[in-house]
Order: structure tokens, then sequence, then C-alpha cells
């Protein structure tokens, strides 16, 4: 592992996590979609840049090199922003404008900077200011309460908020969940007949497409 992780305490509903992480090799980092889309600080040196990504559908590669760091505070999938809702951010990444050494531009806002020790405070004025929102009929949806609605106002609200339908959503966290399944251990002929795949090559296929590995890969990363 080219990484030290930490993570702290999440307090706001809007958010899944808070990591910090800090690179101890040069390398390339397999970044796996996670149903979530973030904010990063990346450090690299003096260098400091504020990067917004919408939630993927395929890995990406992340180079680092030595004493980089970053930090990452993801959300969750029924928060958005609505200066750059999900529609528009699906597998994007945007560098926010530098304001000063310590501060940037989100939107027509200024905002400092934020550290490990102050990430909930930062959301929490995002949340305050209306630079991120909860959308209640997404968020229904995914702790398993749907309310009632058509399906073109589900697939609107979806697309909106995430970027993606509901139907590719699902697709995404049921290979989220082989992932899980195969680090711990499960042999991918269950996993796949656990999770409803047609079979073993359609899982196969899909964490390749989706994943970047194949399951045998993410067994073989499985810890010990």
């Amino acid at each position: 592992m080219d990484y030290i992780q930490k993570t702290r305490p999440v307090v706001s509903p809007y958010v899944e996590s808070i990591a910090s992480i800090q690179f101890t090799a040069a390398g390339a980092t397999l970044m796996q979609p996670d149903g979530c889309w973030d904010i990063a600080i990346l450090k690299r040196g003096e260098n400091v840049q504020v990067l917004r990504t919408g939630l993927t559908t395929r890995a990406v590669v992340y180079e680092h090199l030595p004493g980089d760091e970053t930090l990452v505070i993801s959300f969750k999938p029924s928060a958005f922003m609505p200066l750059m809702p999900g529609e528009v951010m699906r597998d994007e990444g945007v560098l926010l404008e530098k304001f000063g050494s310590r501060n940037f531009w989100i939107g027509t806002d200024v905002r400092e900077v934020p550290t490990f020790e102050n990430a909930d405070v930062f959301v929490e004025h995002l949340v305050r200011a209306g630079i991120v929102e909860s959308n209640d009929i997404v968020a229904a949806v995914l702790e398993g309460q749907p309310k009632a609605m058509s399906e073109r106002t589900l697939q609107r609200h979806f697309l909106r908020t995430t970027g993606l339908t509901y139907k590719s959503f699902t697709v995404i966290e049921r290979a989220q969940k082989a992932v899980a399944l195969l680090r711990m251990g499960r042999p991918a002929v269950d996993v796949a007949f656990a999770l409803g795949y047609a079979d073993q090559a359609h899982m196969i296929n899909s964490l390749r497409a989706i994943m970047g590995q194949t399951p045998g890969q993410i067994a073989r990363e499985a810890p010990i």
C-alpha cells in the first residue's frame, strides 16, 4: 500500500465520509466508483488545488508522488450543488479557481480551503449558504422508503442530483457490493449468485467495466 489513510467521524447528513490520505511512494492508485461525489484538496509541496468531482461510472487512475496529501470530503448521492448538478458533473472533475493562497471560488462565493480538522464546519457553511442541498426524493429512495411518484419524476430527480438514472445507479451499487464480498474472501461464483448477476461471466464483465478489475484481481488485494 502506497498511502496512509485516516478518517474522522461524520456528523453531517450530507456527507458520507471524510478522509485524509498521505502518499508514501510514487505510483498510480486505482480510484473506484463509490456512489459519492467529492470535494478534494490536493496538496503537492506548496501547491494546493481544490477539485470538485461528480459521481463516476468507471475507475480512474490517480498518479501521485511521495509526500502528496489529499483531503477527500465525500458527499452522499442525495446531496447536490445546484450550480454544478450531477447531470453536468458525471465522470467529470473541475479544478476550482483559487483566491489567494488559502481561499477558493465556489460559484460566486469565496471559501477558505478546508482542513481535516474543520471539514465538517466547512460543509455546514456550504449548506447554510445554499451551495449544497439535499434531494429528499433521492434520499428516500436510497433509504428504502420511496415516495409515491411517477417513474419519469423519479428519473428526472436522479439524473439532476446524481447524474445517473436510478437503474444505472443500482448497477454501480451492486458492483460495490460485489467488491466488498470478494475482498471478504467470498468465492466469485457465490457472489454472482447472491447479487443476482445472470452468471459469473456477467459479473466479471461488469466489474471490469465499472471497477477496472476482475474478481480475481479484487480478491488478490483482500487483506490476509
